[in-house]
């Protein structure tokens, strides 16, 4: 397994999305370092470009089309979530993060 540097993104106090995160180069994979947030689902948008139309995240398998997302947690775990080639990232909360701002540590992982 092959993995890039490790960046922040951050959700700012009251918000649901960080800013744009560029993880290096297009990955398989993606490492994301949750911390301590106010319960929340999270996701991820991808966009194929820096500066690009993000988009909420889906995969297909013979289920169909499932959104990349967690269950409903309060963090301070580590999820790893199939990234499909992208390399533009922002991390998304389904609730607004009142309690501060939380920042996110996130890495591409390749084969």
């Amino acid at each position: 397994m092959i993995h890039g540097e490790w960046k922040t993104a951050t959700i700012a106090l009251n918000g649901t999305l960080s800013a744009e995160v560029d993880i290096g180069r297009q990955y398989e994979r993606l490492l994301i370092v949750i911390p301590t947030i106010d319960a929340a689902q999270i996701s991820l948008q991808v966009a194929e470009k820096t500066g690009g139309i993000f988009q909420d995240l889906h995969t297909t398998d013979a289920g169909g089309n499932k959104q990349v997302i967690t269950v409903s947690i309060t963090g301070g775990i580590t999820w790893e979530a199939p990234l499909g080639g992208f390399q533009f990232i922002k991390v998304k909360a389904s609730a607004a993060q009142a309690g501060g701002a939380r920042s996110f540590r996130l890495c591409g992982v390749r084969s």
